[in-house]
């Protein structure tokens, strides 16, 4: 299942994302996909046609038609799922999976022959659906695109819900709610595991003699290079990488960097083939490195122009005077001394004193546990340690540690 809000962006590179997402929920068989707001980008004609070709099924309890309330997708669907007892024994579960989305009052789409899809309040339309589906099952769980806090407080206004599970942000919650009915007869699991599709949220149920779910376990699993990829699904997402990489690189602008650099008053980036003058040795190390060929690695993996890569493997990158893009800048290409020091325009006129000094957290902004699970800070500033060079006429290392 997924709770919502996966698109990104209305660009060309956001469609071809949106698809790709939607084409491996449906190659994981996903059993529901409750919509957010952003979802909603490319209108709902367009984003059905995609969900029905990958076999996806779309709810929303709050998504609604303007003029007359009614949901504009499924609200709400029933999976039944056979589960293990103990002894060998089989019984049905039927899992009851309701949409929500938070609401936002400035949300107007376009539907089906003109009508327009806005949100409606989502506590107010669990506690009209939740009952009903509360009949037809024995587990009822919520996809929601709600905040933590909104997501709470939804569980202690409406009864019956066993667990919320949402998808809001990058943090982790996993508490129990009780509502505020003077007796509930149940108590609300809130479940959030992280965005980005990084961890997996596991939830067991457990159920009692007479089949009725009875104890949960809720874990967190972080999808990390020992859990092996499904060919098919890294097939689509090789083929959906290169296609939007060219997107970029034909969006991507031409612009004379050394007029930019001409006109910004500030400290400018100088490139590694400066320092080389009077830091021989230290950009011999550098050169050796795989710092100094740290770019042909997007290349190789048609990421080049992706901006979510390109800063930990350029100089300088959202800087006025840093990399651009490999049209434009491709002489900062590469983490090059600046990308640990600084810009360097400056540096001549400050030898013997202190300048860029580097430290672990340094390091640590691109080397993060996703991007590089395998990071051994001492064993990595082996590889590039150049800092015993002294400079010609002066006694300062050449960086700090």
């Amino acid at each position: 299942m997924d709770a919502g809000n996966f698109s990104g962006d209305s660009s060309e590179a956001g469609r071809r994302n949106t698809q790709l997402l939607l084409a491996g929920m449906g190659r994981m068989a996903h059993a529901a996909v409750n919509l957010g707001e952003r979802d909603l980008l490319f209108g709902a004609d367009k984003l059905r046609e995609w969900a029905k070709q990958s076999s996806v099924s779309l709810i929303s309890a709050n998504l609604v038609y303007q003029d007359s309330g009614e949901p504009a997708f499924d609200s709400s669907l029933v999976k039944t799922v056979e589960t293990g007892h103990g002894g060998g024994r089989k019984r049905k579960l039927r899992v009851g999976i309701l949409g929500l989305a938070r609401m936002n009052s400035g949300l107007s789409v376009p539907g089906p022959s003109g009508r327009r899809i806005v949100t409606a309040d989502p506590v107010a339309a669990a506690r009209i659906q939740i009952p009903e589906l509360r009949r037809k099952s024995d587990f009822i769980l919520i996809l929601a695109t709600l905040e933590p806090e909104q997501a709470k407080d939804l569980a202690k206004q409406v009864e019956g819900i066993d667990v919320i599970l949402g998808g809001s942000g990058p943090i982790q919650v996993s508490e129990e709610v009780h509502p505020t009915a003077a007796s509930p007869t149940v108590h609300t699991r809130v479940i959030y595991a992280g965005n980005q599709g990084k961890k997996l949220g596991e939830v067991r149920v457990f159920l009692a003699e007479k089949g009725q779910p009875a104890k949960l376990d809720v874990q967190t699993v972080n999808l990390r290079k020992i859990i092996p990829d499904d060919p098919a699904i890294m097939d689509l997402v090789e083929q959906n990488r290169i296609a939007i990489n060219e997107i970029n690189k034909k969006d991507a602008p031409l612009v004379d960097s050394e007029k930019l650099r001409a006109m910004y008053s500030g400290a400018s980036f100088v490139k590694s083939e400066s320092c080389k003058a009077c830091h021989e040795e230290a950009y011999k190390i550098w050169e050796g490195s795989n710092h100094a060929h740290a770019f042909k690695i997007l290349e190789d993996r048609h990421q080049d122009y992706n901006p979510e890569c390109v800063g930990c493997h350029t100089t300088g990158f959202r800087h006025p005077t840093g990399f651009l893009n490999a049209k434009s800048t491709p002489d900062l290409a590469n983490v090059q001394c600046e990308s640990c020091h600084g810009p360097g325009s400056g540096h001549p006129d400050k030898v013997g004193k202190e300048y860029g000094p580097v430290t672990r957290d340094l390091c640590i902004t691109c080397h993060t546990p996703v991007n590089s699970p395998d990071f051994d800070p001492i064993a990595y500033r082996v590889k590039i340690r150049h800092w015993e060079e002294k400079p010609a006429g002066a006694g300062a290392p050449t960086s700090s540690r």
